[in-house]
């Protein structure tokens, strides 16, 4: 990343990280004239454990088309197990597409710099708001601007600062391994579904996803509920035919739709940084666009004065309310994930109506308002949003 860019007295926006958020904020900023400066502990291309889905929500967040090399398959539906159940359903037309997620990084960190941001292979360490500009420390020096967004993540120092530290209980920890497959064994196995397993992860579940050339194989739930996530793992991997000698990548995921303060005087937190992951699956990407748009349109907008009561109240709006509503489906599901799987295959059109949420197309506020009639009381007990 380095050379993309002269360093500054000051600039208008720094962002700490390249990933989603750190790129949508640099990208919507430089659009807007900003001086921009986008540090990231890590050269890219890097690699990301990461499922790899791309949902059709996240993809209307670009104004672009992605290219080949970073679609892998268009996914048009699910295959959901617990225990001896199995239901699978698909939609007349693509609800996901599943990426390298490499190459889609890059390529959002690559539109960034095109727009005219900088970037430079640097960890930012700490950060300082004097009310008039914010100080970043690297190990190479300070650099000053008028704005800061954090988007390095949920274990990151910065965020901390803001947020405060993550609660054990509310941090999900996902490991994966990418296994090569003869493209004809996969798209036999699964053609265009998301093969889903429950019970396998408690408060989360396992995944075996159809990419090119490969499965993305994985499990992810709340770390508390995996004292022995490997073990699980390798679990999995040997009750679906693969090798238990397969390597494994893993990293912590905060749980999304719990309060979290995420903007204080000029500095903004966006992504995971910001807690803003689908407490359910565990998808982040969709949120990390959102909310690195956001953060890059307002500090370009906003009076300093006001800016990070208005960016919270604007991502309340826009996405926590959503994410209350996500967090209350994923405890229902897997507080009683037997009955709630019994109720999906008994109700066909769950399964279809929770997939037209990954599309974009239904709130999870829309869908549970649907989904509470056909639910027995009983796991109902004790939840509210």
């Amino acid at each position: 990343m380095d050379g993309c860019g002269a360093m500054k007295q000051i600039y208008d926006l720094i962002v700490a990280g390249g990933g989603p958020a750190g790129s949508a904020a640099a990208r919507t900023a430089a659009m807007r004239g900003m001086d921009v400066l986008i540090l990231d502990k890590s050269p890219f291309p890097r690699y990301k454990p990461c499922g790899g889905a791309l949902s059709l929500k996240a993809l209307s967040m670009l104004d672009w088309l992605l290219p080949p090399p970073v679609l892998e398959r268009k996914i048009t539906g699910a295959r959901v197990h617990y225990r001896e159940l199995v239901a699978e359903r698909h939609k007349g037309y693509e609800i996901a597409w599943l990426i390298n997620r490499s190459a889609f990084d890059q390529y959002l960190l690559e539109k960034a710099l095109l727009t005219g941001a900088g970037a430079k292979t640097e960890k930012a360490l700490s950060f300082k708001d004097s009310g008039e500009l914010v100080s970043v420390q690297t190990k190479d020096g300070i650099y000053k601007s008028r704005f800061l967004v954090v988007a390095s993540g949920c274990q990151d120092a910065l965020k901390k600062n803001i947020a405060g530290p993550e609660r054990k209980e509310s941090m999900g920890l996902c490991l994966v391994s990418e296994i090569e497959a003869e493209e004809e064994r996969i798209v036999e196995s699964l053609g265009s579904a998301l093969d889903i397993h429950f019970g396998v992860a408690e408060g989360g579940y396992g995944w075996i996803f159809p990419h090119r050339g490969y499965y993305s194989v994985g499990i992810g739930g709340l770390s508390s509920c995996l004292p022995h996530p490997r073990q699980a793992m390798r679990r999995f991997l040997r009750d679906n035919g693969f090798s238990e000698e397969a390597r494994l990548s893993g990293h912590l995921i905060p749980q999304g739709g719990n309060r979290r303060r995420v903007a204080r005087g000029r500095v903004l937190l966006a992504g995971d940084a910001a807690g803003f992951v689908d407490p359910f699956t565990g998808e982040g990407i969709y949120y990390a666009l959102a909310s690195g748009r956001m953060a890059g349109e307002m500090v370009g907008d906003m009076p300093a004065a006001i800016l990070a009561r208005s960016y919270e109240s604007r991502i309340e709006k826009k996405l926590g309310r959503d994410l209350r509503y996500a967090l209350f489906f994923s405890r229902i599901m897997h507080s009683h994930p037997g009955i709630f799987l019994r109720t999906l295959a008994r109700e066909e059109k769950v399964l279809e109506r929770y997939l037209e949420v990954g599309a974009g197309r239904m709130s999870y506020r829309d869908f549970m308002l649907w989904l509470l009639p056909r639910l027995p009381l009983s796991l109902l007990k004790g939840e509210w949003v």
